[in-house]
């Protein structure tokens, strides 16, 4: 999946944001990144877990949301890694 990383403004976080139109399945998501041993909080709107030090929060639009961090590189790392795992919707 093709994604841009952005810093957002004034803070120590970044997003990625999918370039092309995406849907995850956030209920088989969840099961994915359990099975693989993330700890997942789920919502109806968005995921939230950890890599390493960060708080995720991954919506259904793709839009993943990384704190605190402000590296673009390692956030594109991470996105990759989770984008690679998330399900997407049917």
């Amino acid at each position: 999946m093709r994604f841009r990383v952005e810093r957002i403004c004034r803070s120590d976080s970044m997003s990625a944001i999918p370039l092309e139109r995406a849907r995850f399945d956030l209920a088989l998501s969840c099961d994915a990144l359990r099975e693989r041993g993330y700890q997942v909080e789920t919502n109806e709107l968005y995921l939230v877990t950890k890599a390493g030090q960060l708080d995720v929060t991954i919506y259904g639009s793709g839009r993943v949301l990384f704190h605190p961090l402000n590296d673009k590189a390692k956030a594109k790392e991470v996105a990759q890694t989770l984008f690679d795992m998330l399900v997407p919707e049917r």
